[in-house]
């Protein structure tokens, strides 16, 4: 798959994976899952007396969206985005997030953005039962130029061992089922940035999708969507998930395989990425010059969660999650992991 778009908006994806991949080698990680999960389980210690729990733990940011807030004056769902993607990486464990830390970083702190991003942040975390408990603030004059800041976010959940997702679980035969996204979330905005630029896009013009009519900057800073509902239907339905996989940056190409055992492919149904909440994605393309499976390879695509489960409980799973969506199955592994049909 070409990053090519990517790649010369100043971002790789190939060569950050191949870093961290060859860096985290031989570290020492023998939880239950991958180690290039979404999130990693800690067994509980000894004395704690409970060798049937594990603390799951997740780290994240926003990335280059921030500059975006800041060009728009779009900031008010700029925390959420930041807890959106630490929680919807700890759920794909299976896992209750219990706790949420934050970094706010800054040259010098702006009373009001600061504000409002803190404000963001801890509404977003009474809405996924996460509370904020703590956090960093630092000034740093001289490394952040004017007003501006970045994020990052880090998040605790616990989970007992008969509720683990494990991708080593999933096989061949497996219904791939998407949960619609809220846009964009938080990936891929250094090459959202460029081509807007380049392509000198007037943020305040007015856009039709979904049958919905909103200026551009509002279709682009459309807060992250958290995953509350799909965590919460899987416990109170009690229907078979083997394994959940968190859409973000690298797109399927990156993402899906990590849910995956090692010996399995997947199929993505091109159909599937042709309904209405995928419009966005279909427009940025165009104005791109992407190919659908370049922007499947970048951005959610319409997807921010993938769900994979047994064919015999797809339609439950459907019933119980408004809005999802068969968008494929899992295959045999072969050449080319993530296959579009």
């Amino acid at each position: 798959m070409s990053y090519d778009q990517y790649i010369a908006a100043g971002v790789d994806p190939e060569q950050a994976g191949a870093l961290i991949r060859g860096l985290m080698k031989g570290s020492g990680q023998g939880g239950p899952l991958p180690g290039d999960f979404f999130c990693q389980l800690l067994s509980l210690p000894d004395w704690l007396g409970d060798a049937d729990s594990y603390l799951a733990i997740g780290t994240d940011g926003v990335g280059t969206k921030l500059l975006l807030g800041l060009q728009t004056g779009c900031l008010s769902g700029i925390g959420q985005d930041l807890v959106g993607m630490v929680y919807n990486d700890l759920i794909t464990c299976g896992g209750q997030p219990f706790a949420f830390l934050d970094y706010y970083a800054t040259g010098k702190i702006e009373p009001d953005i600061y504000r409002t991003i803190i404000q963001s942040i801890q509404a977003a975390c009474d809405t996924c039962t996460m509370p904020l408990v703590g956090g960093e603030t630092a000034e740093m004059p001289g490394l952040y130029q004017g007003k501006e800041f970045d994020l990052a976010g880090f998040g605790v959940a616990g989970v007992r061992r008969k509720d683990i997702l494990d991708p080593a679980r999933t096989v061949p035969g497996d219904t791939l089922i998407g949960l619609p996204s809220s846009g964009f979330h938080s990936n891929g905005y250094s090459l959202i940035r460029k081509v807007i630029a380049e392509r000198e896009v007037d943020l305040e013009q007015l856009l039709t999708l979904d049958g919905q009519t909103r200026p551009i900057r509002d279709w682009l800073m459309e807060p992250t969507r958290l995953y509350v509902d799909c965590i919460d239907a899987i416990r109170a339905h009690d229907v078979e998930v083997v394994s959940l996989a968190h859409i973000t940056g690298g797109g399927y190409i990156e993402n899906l395989p990590r849910s995956l055992a090692d010996s399995c492919g997947a199929e993505l149904e091109s159909a599937a990425f042709e309904l209405p909440h995928c419009e966005l994605f279909h427009w940025f393309g165009e104005l791109a010059g992407m190919s659908q499976p370049e922007v499947l390879a970048t951005f959610n695509g319409g997807y921010g969660m993938v769900l994979v489960c047994r064919p015999a409980a797809a339609e439950e799973v459907l019933d119980c999650l408004p809005g999802s969506q068969r968008i494929g199955k899992v295959t045999e592994r072969r050449d080319i992991r993530v296959e579009f049909v």
